[in-house]
């Protein structure tokens, strides 16, 4: 009985230990790594939260003029009616007026993902292409390029053509890219 009793008794705890302790403590440890995987994510996300804070103090920080210099600079959106009409006007403030406008390719969609992608397209940006002529000096036109230049959407002059009108003027085809965010 001396003998029997501690082998009983051992036999119990190792077999204690295989039924309960065993999975408990297994399962307590795979506890713990779910509630580190929760501390870490709540870590990043109160430091996200903290630069969302941040990036939204530096939006609020644009006055409303910025902010419709910034949407006029690269829009979010094509509107290409818009974008005649803010040439004509620039044409206009020189006595200058459009004519055989032609609107171009629009370039929206792009077959591969690019890592500074902002839309569903996997370009970043889209394009498109206006084509005009306007009648004026060579004096008068440099003028409306510079105008051009200095206005706040982004342009590029792709093609530019001239034939003499006669008298001093010349008639100027143009056509230029403009961008949008997607």
């Amino acid at each position: 009985m001396r003998f029997l009793l501690p082998v009983i008794l051992t036999i119990a705890a190792i077999g204690l230990f295989v039924a309960w302790t065993n999975p408990t403590y297994q399962g307590l440890k795979a506890t713990q790594t779910k509630v580190a995987a929760y501390d870490d994510a709540l870590d990043k996300s109160q430091e996200l939260k903290g630069l969302r804070d941040k990036l939204q103090s530096a939006r609020n920080a644009f006055s409303p003029e910025d902010e419709q210099k910034l949407v006029r600079l690269i829009p979010d959106n094509v509107d290409n009616i818009r974008l005649i009409i803010d040439i004509n006007n620039i044409a206009a403030r020189r006595g200058l007026s459009l004519s055989s406008v032609v609107l171009g390719e629009v370039s929206n969609a792009s077959t591969q993902q690019n890592a500074l992608s902002i839309g569903p397209s996997g370009d970043p940006l889209g394009s498109v292409s206006l084509g005009f002529s306007v009648v004026a000096s060579y004096e008068d036109f440099l003028i409306f390029l510079q105008d051009i230049e200095h206005s706040l959407r982004i342009l590029d002059v792709q093609k530019l053509s001239f034939v003499s009108a006669g008298a001093g003027k010349y008639t100027f085809a143009l056509t230029i890219r403009t961008y949008w965010l997607h």
